[in-house]
């Protein structure tokens, strides 16, 4: 038996399986084609044609399994319109081997996952998928699993760590495995994504030593699309190997030395029936065969099955051995029945009765179907397309057993189910979001996929102020978030482009396919802040960018800019679908986007593009040196180039690079010999300036497609975003610079995003060279207006740090204010790390006003840009408490889908205020459980938010539903429905009566469809009585600052001749306690630094008066 590279010296005429599945609808008009190979855009168009009638945007409607193998395999294509053989691809490998023996790879990669995640938001919370899983007969802790793109994976504990066992091979994905029962070292696998075409097939490889090294089998493929679904091993003797293919049925006896075809017909599914191994039952789309000599013949055998159908999968049970159940798919891939069979296939009835339809609305059943029968209790039937349905009664009844919208549920699965397989009464799920369990005698399934790095990404970003911040747009999982070392997985769908903002390593911006909604998070993650929708359908993989002033763009069919809350057209249009964009990372002004095979350039920020340049072959990517921003380098498909001169001429330095797809380019900054990175189907390559010769990236990386790649000069490292193995990071060689002074920050010198009063505009600033800097300026201008600036002279040390502090100034308009910073220093080597950019709100106070919304000096800040303020003109919501003016979330119509947005109040003093109520009038028509208002408030200028009040409370929420099947965001105290008589709501804030910084905000959430007029909110108001000094002066005259704080609390008070403090955590135990202070000071400390972060009470007492404060540490 040779060994796999050797094999793949054989497929001189074979084609990858790059040509999707053939039991898609679309594709069954191209089949008196398949004596040639098919051309990428024949396969396109086919798809194309069948959806112009048709809903996409339904979900299981079959068409985004389609749009994400079109956005990988359109880079492959070749010049003649096809798609590389296996040849072409092993050929890339070995030069890519021929480079590594040749140079000194400095890479050191390490892959960060992710292998676990936090659902903090997704609807729909997953990981990668899996196509696969098989048990070892031996031993029911080792489990095998295969992923489209992920290879082979393998777990010696019943699932709680796992091992990937074909990083070695080229990139393969793995659709079938079977495990010899004499010697579980012996495993056969199915190569290739039966189901969505994610990778290619090389055949059924086989391994003797557990999976630790692969050999090839005779059963390898020479035509253009082949598929593999089942390998099985006869129980009575394992070195007969059965496999089910789109080509037929292969039969092997001397363990894949040699394989037959005993039945011509395009396969979608075999069984061997229980205790006679002679007898095998094969489906294709429309047939049922069956065999009773072992495979060697076979016989149709389908009375009683549909006449014509789409797709069969089969299910026996060790139970009722003679028994064959038969689920089926209609020809337009819904629903058709399922079917059973009580004399081992002779003939079949109908079990169900038709009256539920098992697939839900579902009708790509040509991609996720799957069907079991329990070997345990055969009356326990289980299928499964989005959803899993089940029976307890042989099929009499049937009920849904699960939704993948709920990831609450006790038997939760992530949506996409691509087999249920019973082993030793355990019954297992492969689906888009990973492997689960419902162990035997247990009623809720377990996630087994933590520790399985198969995540298929599409888009990453880093922080530019710390690596340890990522974002990134996961195939069928939505957008995954790193921080504090831990991944959170913060919305669902599939998740596309990202960005972090440059200036705010917190804030988190992710698309979901064709750009459709954009959903954000403000704290890294750990909770979804909002989403608004695209303005129109972009490509599947639609472009976001964020320049270094925070500005986000967007690509469509023009360029848009997220401004208010909503995306503003900045360009003319394009007249197709932008393919990518890039932003010079010096002058902001400068930005390039590409279509096809067109680079369009513009100088004033996007208002107007003209063509730069034209190349052979689709752009795949482009980056602008940070450096010289003349210096531009562009991928093709084929090649890689570089411009001197802002993107009008270039030149070619592909050089010795392999012929595999190049995806991506980065440029690395802060580096005199401005290194270049590639990401590749294969990999990653390295290039500078001193040299012609590219150079491997790869040490400890698997052979992988590298979708996108982010370089972090501050940290010294790349981090990479690959399409079947996740995240993978390596340090990046460094090289210092002799004069570079970095901003690290710039802001008011504090977290918060609301400021009520003055602020203070601050930088920190690091010398980043090898020389002693004596002197530099800092300059800031507030919202592009008049610069100040402050010059520094002393010594500032390599890697030392300074402050510059700059003088207190006083905000009077409310809204959202953007401070510029920059720093110049004599002979610096890098402008690209002089600046930075400081967004927040400015906010005014206000006392016992009441807000009715007539004036323009009564307006309250919007987040999210949904609520606007004037006359409502509802068909409901049409009244004003006073006077015309309201706030609402559409005064004219209805609200948007899919949108968080906010409107935040003024900041009160509530210390000031005795006995204070929060009051406001309000009319809502909102869905149902599905979407919802409720009010937030916060302590700390915005930094936390939380909800006030809970279902219950007088004159408050009318809902406590909490995350489920419905309302998927709802917190469980809420206003949902309809009221649409404006009508007084009021919250008594006596809790809080000692809060000298407290804002309100109302907070509206609407899910991906159906939508109403909203809500109407007006006179808003906190009454009370207003302390005179008299009342000042007989409270506790003291102050605590900062709070919150992250270990000290200064106290100050006056006039007291006797202080004492005890401090208590949420649970009310003490914990601290200090009686008889030194009085001198008038001030003392509270050390908190070694308690953990959270909620604290401090009680002080100065004389006879005692007062209570709540101590927030972070």
């Amino acid at each position: 038996m040779k060994k796999l590279l050797l094999l793949l010296c054989m497929f001189s005429t074979a084609v990858a399986l790059a040509q999707y599945n053939p039991n898609a609808p679309w594709m069954k008009t191209l089949e008196n084609k398949n004596n040639k190979p098919l051309k990428f855009e024949e396969i396109v168009d086919a798809f194309n044609t069948y959806w112009k009638d048709k809903d996409h945007t339904k979900k299981g409607s079959g068409y985004k399994p389609f749009k994400r193998w079109e956005a990988y395999w359109k880079h492959f294509v070749k010049e003649d319109g096809t798609l590389p053989t296996p040849q072409e691809l092993y050929a890339t490998l070995e030069q890519k081997r021929a480079l590594e023996a040749k140079l000194v790879d400095q890479s050191n990669w390490q892959s960060l996952g992710p292998y676990a995640h936090t659902n903090t938001g997704s609807w729909s919370s997953g990981q990668g998928r899996v196509n696969v899983i098989t048990v070892d007969p031996n031993n029911q802790n080792v489990i095998y699993v295969g992923a489209p793109a992920g290879g082979i994976w393998k777990s010696t504990d019943a699932g709680t760590t796992w091992t990937p066992l074909s990083d070695e091979l080229l990139q393969i994905g793995v659709s079938a495995i079977a495990i010899d029962n004499r010697d579980s070292n012996v495993i056969y696998i199915g190569t290739g994504d039966d189901d969505g075409a994610d990778s290619y097939s090389i055949g059924v490889l086989k391994s003797t030593d557990g999976g630790l090294t692969w050999n090839s089998t005779n059963l390898t493929f020479r035509d253009n699309s082949s598929f593999i679904n089942e390998v099985y091993l006869d129980p009575t003797n394992q070195d007969k190997v059965f496999v089910s293919s789109n080509r037929g049925f292969y039969k092997s006896t001397d363990g894949g030395a040699n394989f037959t075809v005993t039945l011509n017909q395009d396969l979608d599914d075999i069984k061997l029936k229980p205790g006679d191994s002679n007898v095998i039952y094969a489906a294709t789309n429309t047939d049922v065969f069956v065999s009773i000599d072992n495979g060697d013949s076979f016989q149709l055998a389908d009375t009683g099955l549909p006449s014509i159908s789409s797709r069969l999968v089969l299910a026996v049970s060790a139970d009722a051995p003679n028994n064959v159940y038969v689920l089926s798919a209609a020809s337009d891939r819904s629903f058709q029945g399922i079917f059973k069979s009580i004399n081992s296939g002779g003939s079949y009835s109908r079990l169900d009765d038709g009256s539920l339809d098992l697939f839900d609305g579902s009708t790509q059943a040509w991609y996720d179907l799957a069907l079991e029968v329990s070997d345990v209790n055969s009356d326990q039937i289980y299928l499964g397309t989005v959803d899993v349905f089940r029976s307890i009664d042989g099929g009499v009844n049937f009920e849904k057993w699960n939704s993948w919208s709920n990831p609450s549920g006790s038997t939760y699965t992530h949506a996409d189910i691509h087999m249920i397989r019973e082993f030793n009464g355990n019954l297992f799920f492969g689906t888009d979001g990973g492997i689960y369990e419902l162990p035997a005698g247990l009623a809720s399934t377990v996630d087994l996929t933590e520790g399985l790095a198969i995540g298929q990404f599409y888009r990453i970003s880093v922080s530019n102020q710390t690596s340890n911040n990522i974002m990134g747009g996961l195939q069928d999982n939505g957008g995954y978030a790193y921080s504090d070392n831990n991944w959170k997985n913060y919305y669902g769908a599939d998740g596309m482009d990202t960005a972090i903002d440059p200036n705010d390593p917190n804030k988190y911006y992710g698309f979901v396919q064709n750009g459709g909604g954009l959903y954000f998070s403000n704290d890294a993650g750990v909770s979804l802040a909002g989403s608004i929708n695209g303005p129109e359908q972009g490509n599947w993989i639609t472009p976001l960018i964020m320049n270094k002033e925070g500005e986000l763009y967007a690509g469509y069919t023009r360029l848009y800019k997220l401004e208010s809350g909503q995306f503003q057209v900045v360009s003319q249009n394009l007249l197709d679908n932008i393919d990518g964009i890039a932003v010079d990372p010096i002058d902001s002004d400068n930005m390039y986007v590409f279509i096809n095979r067109v680079l369009r350039k513009s100088v004033d920020r996007g208002a107007t593009f003209t063509v730069a340049h034209t190349f052979n072959g689709n752009i795949t990517s482009l980056a602008v040196s940070s450096t010289n921003n003349e210096v531009v380098y562009v991928t093709t498909t084929t090649n890689v180039y570089k411009s001197v001169n802002g993107g009008v001429d270039f030149e070619d330095i592909t050089f010795n690079l392999p012929f595999d797809t190049k995806l991506v380019v980065k440029h690395q900054g802060l580096h005199p010999d401005n290194p270049i990175f590639v990401g590749t189907s294969l990999g990653v390559y390295r290039l500078d300036e001193t040299q012609n010769t590219w150079e491997t990236f790869a040490n400890n990386l698997p052979n992988t497609a590298v979708r996108d790649i982010e370089i972090n000069e501050l940290d010294g490292n790349i981090t990479i975003a690959t399409y079947g193995r996740g995240v993978w990071r390596s340090d990046i060689p460094e090289v210092q610079a002799g004069v570079d002074m970095a901003m690290l920050s710039g802001g008011i010198g504090q977290s918060q995003t609301f400021v009520c009063g003055n602020v203070t505009p601050r930088v920190t600033l690091q010398n980043n060279g090898t020389a002693t800097i004596t002197d530099f300026i800092v300059r800031y201008d507030l919202n592009n207006a008049s610069v100040v600036e402050q010059s520094w002279s002393g010594s500032l040390a390599p890697n030392e740090n300074v402050d510059v502090v700059f003088p207190t100034i006083t905000l009077d308009e409310i809204g959202q204010q953007t401070l510029s910073f920059s720093v110049e220093a004599v002979n610096d080597a890098f402008v690209v790390n002089n600046s930075r950019t400081a967004n927040f709100f400015v906010n005014k106070s206000a006392d016992l006003d009441v807000f009715d919304f007539e004036s323009q000096d009564q307006e309250f800040v919007v987040q999210g840009g949904l609520w606007e303020r004037g006359i409502p003109t509802g068909t409901l919501l049409n009244a004003a408490s006073s006077g015309q003016n309201v706030y609402a979330t559409n005064l004219s119509g209805n609200y948007s889908d899919q949108t968080r947005s906010y409107l935040v109040s003024r900041c009160y003093d509530l210390s000031a205020i005795e006995n204070p109520v929060l009051k406001f009038d309000m009319a809502f028509d909102i869905e149902l459980d599905w979407d919802f208002v409720n009010v937030e408030y916060t302590l700390d200028g915005g930094t936390t938010w939380q909800i006030l009040g809970q279902f219950g409370d007088p004159s408050w929420y009318n809902s406590e539903t909490l995350p489920g099947n419905n309302c998927r965001n709802c917190p469980g105290a809420q206003w949902t429905g309809a009221d649409t008589t404006l009508k007084e709501y009021s919250y008594d804030l006596v809790s809080l009566t000692n809060e000298t910084s407290f804002i309100f905000r109302f907070n509206f959430v609407s899910d991906q469809s159906v939508n109403n007029e909203g809500v109407v909110i007006d006179d808003v108001r906190i009454e009370g009585n207003s302390l005179s000094i008299d009342d000042f002066e007989n409270q506790i005259a003291f102050v605590v600052y900062p709070n919150p704080s992250k270990d000290i609390f200064n106290i100050q008070w006056r006039n007291a001749s006797t202080v004492k403090y005890s401090v208590y955590d949420i649970t009310g135990k003490l914990v601290l306690k200090k009686d008889d202070l030194d009085l001198s000071d008038q001030e003392t400390q509270i050390d908190l630094s070694s308690f953990t972060k959270g909620v604290y009470f401090l009680k002080i007492a100065l004389d006879s008066k005692e007062s209570n404060v709540k101590l927030l540490k972070r």
